[in-house]
Order: structure tokens, then sequence, then C-alpha cells
């Protein structure tokens, strides 16, 4: 029971974590470099104590710390700016190219094989790939576009960034980790200051509460996920995995469409069925 409730809490709050970011971006912060800053600065601050109750120190070694920092600052900045571009129910969809990209990463570093099977559904995956980012003009076009590539080089970064997170661990054990990557991660972060200098002090309070309710909720989805995959790491991935922000998403369309996005049902079938086909053969690499 502990692990279907901690891996359900998870997949929860981090839909949350992405509707609520999304509309911060479009109703309030529409400067996705001021966004991710603020939002990685607070994950930041409310990791920070956290980790040193949990028994966080200096690290053994930096050399993993230093990659997977680089690679998880590119990667919180290409998510903010995929999520000012594109649909929730379309970003959260092409997640399960991460899972493909992983098993082709890791098939290179480990100089392994894929099998004929792991590619038929790597090229399932990205043939249904195309058609989760169908809209109303139903045009494969809407696939290839720079905002698809940016969400595409971000899942990319992901996995690099898990990779050099898993290396890290290893050494330095998992606190330390949790909290020197996103540390030194916040430090690559001030190079993109130029681009936000200007209306950083025109913040409101409101605003930041906004930034804090988004950190907070990614904040708990990760404590959740780690806590289920304490107990099954293949099961609670599989129930974190869930596309439950597109759910959101489209309730959003029926309900307040003026707030998030707003299609017809026809493309929001298509979607969904091309979310779920991906998800199943993600879950069969």
């Amino acid at each position: 029971m502990t692990l279907y409730f901690f891996a359900w809490i998870a997949s929860l709050l981090f839909g949350l974590e992405g509707i609520v970011a999304k509309l911060v971006n479009r109703h309030s912060i529409q400067n996705p470099w001021l966004l991710n800053f603020l939002w990685m600065l607070f994950v930041l601050i409310f990791t920070v104590p956290i980790a040193l109750f949990c028994g966080a120190t200096l690290p053994i070694s930096f050399s993993f710390i230093l990659g997977g920092s680089i690679f998880f600052a590119l990667a919180s900045v290409l998510n903010t700016i995929a999520i000012s571009k594109l649909d929730v129910s379309v970003l959260v969809s092409l997640f399960s190219f991460r899972t493909a990209m992983a098993v082709i990463v890791g098939s290179f570093f480990l100089h392994e094989v894929l099998t004929a099977h792991q590619y038929f559904i790597i090229l399932l995956i990205f043939v249904f790939g195309i058609f989760v980012t169908i809209d109303e003009r139903f045009s494969f076009k809407s696939f290839f576009t720079w905002n698809i590539l940016i969400a595409l080089v971000y899942m990319l970064s992901l996995v690099f960034s898990a990779m050099f997170f898993k290396l890290s661990v290893a050494i330095n054990g998992f606190w330390n980790t949790a909290l020197w990557i996103p540390l030194v991660g916040q430090f690559w972060l001030l190079f993109t200051i130029p681009f936000f200098k200007n209306i950083i002090v025109k913040v409101e309070f409101r605003q930041y509460l906004a930034i804090i309710a988004i950190a907070v909720i990614g904040v708990l989805g990760t404590l959740s996920a780690n806590a289920a995959y304490s107990k099954n790491v293949s099961l609670a991935s599989v129930i974190i995995s869930l596309p439950l922000s597109m759910i959101i998403a489209f309730l959003f369309s029926i309900f307040a469409p003026e707030l998030l996005e707003n299609h017809s049902l026809k493309v929001y079938m298509v979607r969904f069925t091309a979310a779920i086909i991906m998800v199943i053969a993600a879950l069969n690499l």
C-alpha cells in the first residue's frame, strides 16, 4: 500500500507541476528565462534543508556532480522553454522519447547491440510521437518544428542528467548528489541572468508565491517518487510515467479553455491514443 500511495502521489504531483508551470508562464511570468531561474532557485532552497537533515555533506568527488549539474541546468532551461511553447498535452506525451533515448544512449556507452524487438519499439515511439503533436490542421508538419526539437533535446538532456546522477550516487551517495547537482546547476543558471535582468526587479509578491507553489509541488513529487522507488522501481516507474497532466489539460479545455489550451475532441482523441501507445511501448523497452 505504501508503494502505491507514494507512486500515485508522485504521479499526480508531477502532473500538477507541469500544469501550474504552464499557467504561471501563460498568465503571470511570460519570460521563460526568468521563470526557470526563480523556479530552480526555490527548488534548491527547499531541497537544501531536507538534504542536510538527511545527512548530506561535502561530496567525495565532484566529477560526476559537475557533469550532472550542466545537464541539470540545460534540462531545466529547455523544459521551461518547451512549456512556454507547447501544449501540456503535447509535451507530456513526448516523455516516452526519453525512454527510447535512454536505451539508445545506454547501448552506445555499454557497447550493447539492440535487438530487433527494441528497434521496432523505438520506431513505434517515434512514429506515434508525430501523432501526439497533431492539431486542428491534422498536418504531420506540426511535429517537424523548432519547438518540438527543443522538447526532444530536453528529453535527451534528462537522459544524460539521470546518467550522471546515477554515477554520482554510486560514489557520493543519494543525498549528497541530490544537494550538490542542483546547487552547482544554479551556478550555471546565473549565466541566463542577461535574458531577464531588466525585469526581475518588477516581479511582484504574488508572482513569487506562484513560483514557490510550483517548486513545492515539484519537491514533494520528487520525495514521493523516491519513497516509491525504494519499494519497487519497476512498478513505481509504470505509475509515475502515466501522463496525468494530459488528463488535467483536457479537463481545462472543457471547463476553462481560456486558461490553458483548447482543441477539438478529435484532436485530443488522436493525442491520447498516440500517447497511450507510446507509454505502453516505452514500458516494453
